[in-house]
């Protein structure tokens, strides 16, 4: 998988380990296992409303086209739920922090980043995530965006591109997934 190929290719990246949209945590519980048994202490983190898309990003992407059957997708959780999860599955050292990546305060994001996986699907949490996780991208430091393929209703590849767009850079696909590296 691409995002186990990432936290190995920045294991020397200072910084935590971010993942937002996690849903239930199951990617996150896999990569931390697998983390700890690389030996690799880095901070797992982990972002979700816990509730599914917010009303506002959703009506910005539906005025675009998404397909409205989708619009209840990844709502039936919570972080209580994920926790369980996690702690089945390898992932007891996982954080978890509930809140719409664009509005939470900068005090619950991490200072450095060294690998992240952008997970939200919709244009404008794409986008606006970008704009707050790249900053603090450590030299070396990996953004992995998902659902950046043209299959299926995401619309994450709009947000990706608009962004790269404003840094005067060109977009990089691998497996569906954009490509954001620092340095």
């Amino acid at each position: 998988m691409l995002w186990q190929q990432t936290l190995i290719e920045t294991m020397s990246v200072g910084g935590d380990v971010v993942e937002v949209g996690c849903y239930l945590g199951g990617t996150a519980a896999v990569s931390a296992r697998m983390m700890r048994n690389l030996g690799d202490d880095r901070q797992y983190r982990v972002y979700d409303t816990f509730s599914g898309f917010t009303d506002r990003h959703w009506a910005l992407d539906a005025a675009k086209g998404i397909f409205s059957g989708a619009r209840d997708d990844f709502s039936s959780n919570s972080p209580r739920l994920t926790r369980w999860v996690l702690d089945r599955h390898g992932g007891k050292n996982v954080e978890i922090h509930q809140g719409d990546i664009t509005s939470l305060p900068d005090s619950a994001l991490p200072a450095r980043i060294s690998a992240c996986l952008l997970d939200v699907d919709l244009t404008e949490p794409i986008y606006l995530g970008l704009k707050r996780l790249h900053p603090r991208l450590g030299d070396g430091g990996i953004i992995l965006i998902d659902d950046c393929d043209d299959k299926g209703w995401y619309r994450a590849k709009i947000g990706y591109e608009r962004y790269l767009a404003e840094l005067g850079k060109s977009p990089t696909y691998k497996y569906g997934m954009g490509i954001l590296r620092k340095g």
